[in-house]
């Protein structure tokens, strides 16, 4: 490129091969821009969400595992989710409770899901301009933010979302060209999807339903479906396995349970998302699912049918193609939900956009089916379309409403973002950690339910939570702490305070206010306690006239005390079942007092 000035006026002159390189790419370098541009938006957007629920276990487990095949095959709670677990693993490597280095990660993925979805409508239409239109809907439908905001639902969506769209192009290739690498090329990307979302399991059906619509000769495929099949067979082979070491979570819901689930899902969330809605968000703290006014769902349903009435009455196939989607939608999101989500959150799970975020993908792809013509496609149009500008006109006025809509949906959505409680709170115990003395006792408590509820059982803990911002060393002290004088506890807004034990004082009648000795050894009983997650603490008070080692027994196990001189305490975790503390050769001048077993909790 030159510079030149002619007459007082600058003129740039653009080489002859870099014009023609724009000219003949311009269309996949604007997809490229686009996909840059959406990426940004989003990103401003999500910088306001925090982790949330399941992404505190997530990261716990990322820094106290290894990267083993346990670690990385786990089923959670029904998913099966490797490829996802490796990407929670690196993001919690890097920064413990980094919203920035999380959101990154899937942001990352979900735009290279957008250069798939680009390479999938070119493979499949050409490089045409009119593949910016659906490549466009998958950029701004609605229905892929809220789960982006949710890093566990990111962790499972952006592989099929990446997935999908590249089989497709690499199957579609094999059926022009009848090449077998492009069907492995496939099988890989089928598996890519299976490690990202078990729901990656009907993406082989997209490719045996796109055959067959659009190519037939089925049985000419044979080696590629085969392929397809044994990559299913292997992942069913695994999920199985690893199911049989999880707990069972699934379950069939009631009948009027899954009709009315599949009402929400597919009648309103489905339905209002691909429009550009919901427009209306049942939405607390950082999060929100679809409750679009029932005006606009009625309004939706007549668009949606309408659409489908004149892309079929034009576009040959069309009706086939709009069927693809809905059976997508009903196979690959509502019935994985049914066995797994519905008997325990009724309907309400059909509010959930991200059960059908990963069908983003498709529906760039079917708004293309059903609109232009395949590259030497004969008669793609059952009769002659009213004249180009009208076309044009009405298609280009439609995409407007629905990038308007989806716009005003997403900020919407967007509004509710921001969790200062819980970023408060991480961020305060990551640099009470930090300063927290070499050789800090810190005994375990609940976080509080409103930064993680209750549910996660020990991944509601303090030791595993705010453990994973801690070195390895305290992490495994705060796991399994042992008995001290002087011990620390996590309050409610994250700062390390001096324990005390909240429960019921056990104290000895004596004149003296010590546990009577018999042969030398001390006998403290303890009142039994209920069992809790994080266990019981207990408190024991003493005296010594001087610093004394001791050993305390709780059932089998026994601990070693250094008794500073004066009055003092002791904290230690209490055994599963121990029904007493036992002091055997007791030293000569040491007390043993009043006992309360408990709770945690800081020093007011």
């Amino acid at each position: 490129m030159t510079t030149t000035e002619q007459r007082g006026r600058v003129v740039i002159a653009v080489p002859g091969p870099l014009v023609r390189a724009v000219r003949r790419h311009g269309v996949v370098l604007t997809g490229v821009v686009m996909v840059a541009a959406a990426l940004a938006w989003k990103a401003v957007l999500l910088q306001h969400a925090y982790f949330k629920e399941d992404d505190y276990e997530f990261v716990a487990r990322a820094v106290e595992s290894g990267l083993s095949f346990d670690y990385l095959t786990r089923i959670h709670f029904g998913q099966f989710m490797p490829g996802g677990f490796l990407l929670a693993w690196l993001s919690a490597r890097l920064e413990p409770y980094g919203w920035g280095v999380a959101a990154g990660g899937v942001l990352v993925l979900h735009a290279a899901a957008g250069l798939a979805v680009l390479r999938m409508l070119r493979v499949v239409f050409g490089a045409r301009p009119a593949i910016l239109a659906p490549l466009l809907v998958f950029l701004l439908a609605p229905i892929t933010f809220p789960a982006l905001a949710w890093w566990a639902a990111a962790l499972n969506t952006v592989f099929l979302q990446l997935a999908l769209p590249m089989a497709v192009a690499s199957h579609w290739h094999h059926l022009r060209t009848g090449r077998l690498r492009h069907a492995v090329a496939a099988a890989a990307w089928v598996l890519v999807g299976l490690l990202g979302f078990v729901k990656g399991f009907a993406v082989p059906l997209v490719l045996l339903a796109l055959t067959a619509i659009y190519f037939g000769g089925l049985r000419r495929r044979l080696a590629a479906w085969l392929m397809y099949a044994g990559v299913l067979a292997a992942f069913g082979a695994l999920y199985a396995q690893r199911s049989l070491a999880a707990p069972n979570t699934g379950g069939l819901p009631l009948f009027d349970q899954a009709a009315s689930f599949l009402w929400e899902l597919l009648g309103r969330t489905f339905a209002t998302t691909v429009l550009g809605g919901p427009w209306k968000w049942f939405a607390g703290n950082d999060w929100g699912v679809a409750a679009p006014p029932t005006p606009l769902v009625v309004l939706s349903l007549l668009v949606l049918a309408l659409l489908v009435v004149v892309t079929g009455y034009y576009r040959r196939r069309a009706y086939l193609a709009w069927g693809l989607l809905l059976g997508y939608a009903v196979v690959a999101d509502a019935l994985p939900v049914l066995w797994g989500r519905v008997h325990l959150l009724g309907s309400f799970a059909g509010t959930d956009t991200r059960y059908v975020a990963d069908a983003a993908p498709l529906l760039a792809l079917v708004v293309g089916l059903v609109l232009l013509p395949l590259p030497g496609e004969a008669e793609p149009y059952r009769r002659p379309l009213p004249a180009r500008e009208r076309v044009s006109g009405l298609c280009g006025a439609a995409l407007g409403v629905f990038a308007g809509a989806s716009l005003v949906s997403v900020t919407i959505f967007a509004g509710y973002l921001g969790a200062d409680r819980r970023h408060g709170y991480i961020e305060t115990a990551r640099a009470e950690l930090a300063k927290a003395a070499p050789g800090a006792v810190v005994y375990d408590r609940l976080v509080p339910a409103d930064v993680v509820p209750g549910g996660y059982r020990t991944y509601s803990l303090t030791s595993r939570v705010l453990g994973a911002m801690a070195s390895p060393q305290l992490r495994a002290r705060m796991q399994d702490p042992p008995a001290a004088l002087d011990g620390l506890v996590f309050d409610d807004l994250g700062r390390l305070r001096p324990v005390e034990v909240a429960g019921t004082e056990l104290a000895p009648r004596t004149p003296d206010g010590c546990w009577p000795a018999t042969g030398g050894t001390v006998q403290v009983p303890l009142a039994a306690s209920p069992p809790r997650v994080e266990g019981t603490l207990i408190r024991l008070g003493y005296s010594a006239r001087a610093d004394t080692e001791v050993t305390l027994w709780m059932a089998d196990r026994p601990v070693d005390v250094k008794l500073r001189a004066g009055l003092g305490k002791v904290f230690m975790v209490a055994e599963p079942g121990a029904d007493r503390i036992v002091l055997p050769d007791l030293p000569p001048g040491v007390c043993v007092g009043a006992v309360t077993p408990g709770q945690a909790v800081p020093v007011p």
